[in-house]
């Protein structure tokens, strides 16, 4: 399957990354700033959600804050969801330049969109990430985005995500 383009869903079906488009944003990227760092690891994972298989990106992150970790869900990577939309990060959609999310991209680019999820606090965002060098270093520029949480007057204001959203630029790390 080309995940550029939408295809009907057809029950039992292998949605394939065929051109292997997945691959090159599979890693651990780290953001720093002093004391406060986001760690984000990403795998490639085949998933089956009910009707159909697919290729996605998976991936699992830890955010410290003024060296306080606020959420580490890492330990979920050595779980194996038979639906992989159950990790804290999913994503299989490609998007190029002059698409929504992908406004910076070069022509020729392809970038990634899905979503990640908040455990702590069940704040959900959309996600967008694209593959960068810095300095001679790959590395990856995401986005996120928290989506809004709908309350009456009379509830008490939801909690917030357990880091900010916005843009972030981490490195590649290799592990040991």
């Amino acid at each position: 399957m080309d995940l550029q383009h939408r295809v009907q869903r057809i029950r039992g079906a292998y949605h394939k990354d065929m051109n292997d488009l997945l691959n090159p944003f599979e890693g651990t990227y780290v953001y720093t700033n002093g004391n406060t760092s986001l760690k984000i690891v990403l795998q490639k994972k085949k998933s089956f959600n009910t009707k159909y298989y697919e290729d996605m990106i998976i991936g699992e992150y830890q955010y410290i804050e003024n060296g306080i970790e606020k959420i580490n869900t890492l330990n979920k990577l050595s779980i194996n969801f038979t639906d992989a939309w159950n990790y804290s990060v999913g994503a299989n959609l490609i998007i190029t330049a002059g698409q929504v999310g992908c406004d910076e991209c070069l022509p020729n680019e392809k970038a990634l969109s899905g979503g990640l999820v908040d455990e702590l606090t069940h704040n959900n965002a959309d996600l967008i990430i694209r593959r960068i060098t810095v300095n001679g270093i790959q590395a990856i520029k995401i986005l996120v985005v928290w989506r809004m949480k709908y309350k009456k007057e009379t509830d008490p204001m939801p909690p917030r995500a357990s880091f900010p959203g916005g843009e972030y630029i981490l490195t590649k790390r290799l592990e040991r």
